[in-house]
Order: C-alpha cells, then sequence, then structure tokens
C-alpha cells in the first residue's frame, strides 16, 4: 500500500516504473488504483549474480560500505546489491534515472542500481524504525543489523523519508541525519457508511504473520472477547482478516465457535461493512498504524492501545477509543457497541482526519515534495 502510495505520487511529475524484488513470501496485491508498471524481477541467475558481487568487492569504496553493514538482515542479504544489473534490465529503466528504494533492507540494492544507472538522484523512504522495532521486540541481533545498515547506507541517499514523525525524528537525531515524514495513504470509500449491523462483531485486520499482530490477536480473542461480554451481557464475535499460518496461533484461534479468521482477503469492504468496532490490542510495532486508518476511512469505530495509535496526530475520545489492558479495550468496545451516537461520533471526526492527512491525493503531493527535495544532491558511495 506505501509503496503504491509513493508510485502514483511520483506519477503526476514524473515518468515511474516499480520494480519488484523477490525478498520473501509471495508478492502482495497491488491496489486497482495504481496505474504505473510493474516489473516483478525474476530470480537472477546465479553464476551472473556471483560475478557482479565479486566486481563490488573488488571496489574499495563499496567493499568499505559493505563491511560496515555487516553482518546485514536476511532480507538485505535476499536483495543483494549484486543484483543490481539484474534489475535495471529487468524492468528497463533508462540510464540517468532516478532511484527511489522502499525499505532499510533495499537501501544497498538502491543504492547500487542507482550507481548503474548513473542516477540523477537517490531517495530511500525507510517505512518504518525497523532498529527500534526489533528492540522492542527484545531481539538486539535484528536491532544491531538495522542500525549498521542505516548508518551505512541512508546518509548515500539525497533524501530519507519515514511514516512516523516520531519515526523520523528518532532516526534523524540517532544518525545525524536530515529526515522527513511521508505518511502512509488509504483509499477513502465513497459516501456515508451505512448504520452498523449490531451483531456485536469486532474485527482485527492485519498481517498475522507480523509478530505484533499475532500477539494482538491472541490478546484479543483470550482476553478482550471474554472480557467485553461479560460487560456488555451480550454476544460477540471476532473476525480476524488476514494471512496466517493455518498451523500456528491463528489457526488454533480459529476453532473457537466466537472466531473467525478468514486469511488473506483481496477486498475488504464486505468485512469492514459488516463490523461494530475495530478492535486492535498492539502492545508493539512503530510507524503509523495503517489498518488504523483503513478503519477510520471506511468509517468503523475504532478501539486501540496507546501503540495503536502512534504516530497519528489523533486524539483519544476524539477519533478513536484507547485502553491500556485487556480490560479497558473490553470496556472501551463494550461503550461503542452500548450507543449509537460514541460510535457516529467517533467515526465522523476519523473519516474528517483521514480525508485530510492520510487520502491519496493529500500524501501524494507530499511524496512529490519528498522527491523533489532529494534532487541536485549527488548520489554518495565514497
Amino acid at each position: 500500500m506505501r509503496a503504491a502510495a509513493f508510485a502514483e505520487g511520483a506519477s503526476s511529475a514524473w515518468s515511474v516504473r516499480v520494480a519488484t524484488v523477490p525478498v520473501a513470501g509471495r508478492l502482495p496485491s497491488c491496489p486497482r488504483a495504481v496505474s504505473v508498471p510493474i516489473v516483478p524481477v525474476p530470480p537472477a541467475d546465479r553464476r551472473a549474480a556471483g560475478r557482479d558481487l565479486a566486481t563490488l568487492l573488488a571496489d574499495p569504496g563499496w567493499r568499505e560500505l559493505l563491511a560496515a553493514a555487516e553482518p546485514m538482515p536476511p532480507a538485505a542479504r535476499a536483495a543483494s546489491p549484486a543484483l543490481a544489473r539484474h534489475v535495471v534490465a529487468s524492468c528497463g529503466a533508462p540510464p540517468g534515472a532516478a532511484v527511489l528504494a522502499l525499505r532499510s533492507y533495499l537501501a544497498p540494492l538502491g543504492l547500487a542500481v542507482a550507481e548503474v544507472l548513473g542516477a540523477r538522484w537517490a531517495a530511500l523512504d525507510l517505512d518504518d524504525d525497523d532498529e527500534a522495532l526489533a528492540a522492542a521486540e527484545g531481539d538486539h541481533a535484528a536491532a544491531d543489523a538495522y542500525r549498521r545498515l542505516v548508518a551505512a547506507f541512508a546518509p548515500r541517499f539525497g533524501a530519507v523519508s519515514l511514516a512516523s514523525p516520531d519515526d523520523a525524528a528518532a532516526v534523524g537525531d540517532r544518525l545525524g541525519l536530515p529526515t522527513s515524514t511521508v505518511p502512509n495513504a488509504v483509499a477513502i470509500p465513497a459516501g456515508r457508511r451505512p448504520p452498523p449491523p449490531g451483531r456485536g462483531v469486532v474485527l482485527f485486520v492485519a498481517n498475522f504473520g507480523y509478530p505484533p499482530n499475532l500477539e494482538a490477536a491472541v490478546v484479543l480473542v483470550r482476553q478482550v472477547l471474554p472480557a467485553l461480554v461479560a460487560r456488555s451481557g451480550r454476544p460477540a464475535r471476532v473476525v480476524l482478516v488476514g494471512s496466517f499460518d493455518p498451523a500456528g496461533p491463528v489457526g488454533e484461534l480459529a476453532s473457537d465457535p466466537a472466531v473467525t479468521a478468514t486469511g488473506f482477503v483481496a477486498d475488504l469492504e464486505e468485512y469492514y461493512a459488516g463490523a461494530d468496532v475495530v478492535v486492535a490490542p498492539l502492545a508493539s510495532g512503530s510507524g503509523t498504524r495503517v489498518k488504523v486508518l483503513e478503519a477510520f476511512a471506511h468509517q468503523v469505530p475504532v478501539v486501540t492501545t496507546p501503540v495503536g495509535m502512534a504516530g497519528l496526530g489523533v486524539r483519544p475520545g476524539e477519533h478513536l477509543l484507547v485502553g491500556e489492558t485487556p480490560g479497558e479495550l473490553a470496556a472501551r468496545a463494550a461503550d461503542v457497541l452500548a450507543s449509537a451516537t460514541v460510535a457516529s461520533d467517533l467515526t465522523t471526526a476519523a473519516l474528517e482526519y483521514v480525508v485530510g492527512r492520510h487520502a491519496g491525493a493529500v500524501v501524494g503531493a507530499q511524496v512529490v515534495a519528498f522527491l523533489r527535495s532529494a534532487q541536485g544532491r549527488p548520489v554518495f558511495r565514497r
């Protein structure tokens, strides 16, 4: 979704093509609104990649840069800068084209692609503060790997952005590097939402391969749902929408008759239309919560934690309701289910917020401004 927002925003000022590099998992679905060419880069010939890596390592500048970042996160190793010539050939980018690398682990490859092209300028979108996220999850080896990677490569780009103002400030302070904020964008459905169904449907949309989301799903079903039923005195059910491992915790949660786990869904409209409240019991994570913004856009009341609203300029009690414990989250969700006025007031304010700050046109203009800030700044490697 973020890549789509950058591609669409940039296409208003430049000719754009998107190269998707296989790192892990499957290629995600792309929003229907994306009109730019998207080129999946096929696997590279190992011999050719090996020769290109040897060429890189023979260059003292690249050798020093890569040594400063080693050991790299697994995703950065999978997207090796040795793939640069293969990426350029696959997507047909013309010489001199500018480069935007999306996510920290693509920084080395993005810089190498810029060099192969003789790019006029290059920019890097980190999206999240990966170092801080890994540290919060207790994975200090990963945090150290992201720290080395970003410290080595981010200063080589003409401009660096993140989704959250808090993350942008934190990364900028750590690196002594100017950073920009480019918020996440969401599609805004047309018209007002009809009255909610009133069936006590609690929705949580997420990628359940992401540990903070997986933990939140377990808390939602095991702790929030029973407390909500006890407090409201009425039945309620949880709908978990998003990719998950059937043999993992979400598959186990789905054995509860009060829980539905759908797996990946391309079109979320019917699930938002059928929900009375979105509850996101997030205890960790970084950046901004796209699914919270998406719920705002679909006019579904949101109940979440302080972590769930982090990075958003929203006010508890006005745009959403906040609880720190499962009991508090259940109480706030019960407030929404018990009062159509509470639900309506929240969704009205939330819709106004998301239209003003996260609609595609609004974010697209910020994408263009960010990329223009990179122009005229050379791509540094030494």
